[in-house]
């Protein structure tokens, strides 16, 4: 977490603000807490989005309905200003590190922990889903990993702007090296199959270590997407068929998130000893990372002070000293 500047806010809504988490896409991220002392991750709207009053309707409309998300492997909204002069989310805040940040720590993971995390991704994507909504932006960035699963964060506000007139103009929604081929074309007219293709691409990035369009930059990324077969070098043979299921060109021929999760569970709980804890399925120095990052402070302590000793009655050395003095 960074420290704040002069020009960061101290209170956003009813929270107060204690440092910069990150920025995205939409704007800066900071760490806050309620006046009873619960922390939250809120992100806060860029300028010329703040400015158009078509976002702010859409906006609006999409954080009534990414309230209503439930399900266990997703972060609560917990609240939301669409009328501010800065736009803002929060959602519970979750110590954990991304999954960008967990397989750049420990590159490729094992198969049977893929299909753990993939399975909990494919049932948030179940709850988002069955809100009304698309996630748009489902990325490994996006996705945080504790002891008992995946999280998915930030739905909702990508939807949000991905209907907005600036869609046509200076803003990308998404990321292309994990969006579908047809969020490439038009971003206002996708579907729950979008965010099915975006979990196939996370699975290869999960399974192999890397993404499966890699171009020199953004442009380069979607041309490859629209052209050229997804990089596969490296995906176990073992998740060969689902990979290719969930990115498959027709967004009708992709699975769905239930009938992937159905797919993986039999792999999962077949095992009489996995109950379902990162511990059945990720390597150790994953373990390690969750740890480090669930524990880790984000206040500043309170200096430490040197221990008070009591004075002590003069001996000869102190006596020949103070003399000398």
């Amino acid at each position: 977490m960074d420290q704040l500047s002069a020009h960061d806010p101290r209170r956003i809504g009813p929270f107060e603000v204690l440092g910069r988490l990150g920025a995205g896409g939409m704007g800066l991220v900071y760490l806050a807490r309620s006046a009873s002392g619960r922390r939250v991750a809120i992100k806060t709207v860029r300028g010329e989005l703040a400015e158009d009053e078509l976002f702010r309707v859409r906006f609006a409309r999409e954080i009534a309905a990414a309230k209503t998300v439930g399900g266990f492997y997703t972060a609560a909204v917990v609240d939301a200003d669409a009328d501010a002069p800065v736009p803002w989310l929060a959602t519970a805040y979750v110590p954990a590190p991304s999954l960008e940040e967990l397989i750049g720590h420990c590159g490729p993971l094992p198969v049977d922990a893929v299909r753990w995390l993939i399975a909990g991704i494919a049932e948030a994507l179940q709850s988002i889903h069955a809100a009304g909504l698309v996630h748009r932006d489902l990325k490994p960035s996006n996705v945080l990993v504790v002891e008992d699963g995946p999280r998915v964060i930030d739905f909702g506000i990508a939807a949000g702007v991905s209907n907005s007139r600036l869609t046509m103009t200076n803003v990308a929604v998404g990321t292309p090296a994990y969006m579908s081929p047809e969020q490439a074309k038009d971003s206002r007219s996708v579907t729950g199959a979008s965010d099915v293709y975006s979990l196939g691409s996370l699975l290869v990035f999960c399974a192999t270590g890397h993404a499966p369009y890699r171009g020199a930059n953004p442009v380069e990324t979607v041309f490859q997407l629209l052209r050229d077969q997804a990089d596969l070098s490296g995906l176990p043979v073992e998740l060969a068929d689902l990979v290719r299921a969930c990115m498959r060109p027709a967004q009708e021929e992709r699975p769905t998130p239930a009938q992937i999760q159905a797919e993986l569970a039999p792999h999962l709980f077949s095992r009489d000893d996995a109950a379902g804890e990162a511990g059945d399925w990720l390597p150790t120095v994953a373990l390690d990372l969750i740890e480090r990052k669930r524990t880790r402070r984000t206040v500043s302590p309170p200096p430490v002070l040197p221990p008070v000793v009591p004075p002590q009655p003069p001996g000869p050395a102190s006596v020949v000293t103070e003399k000398i003095a």
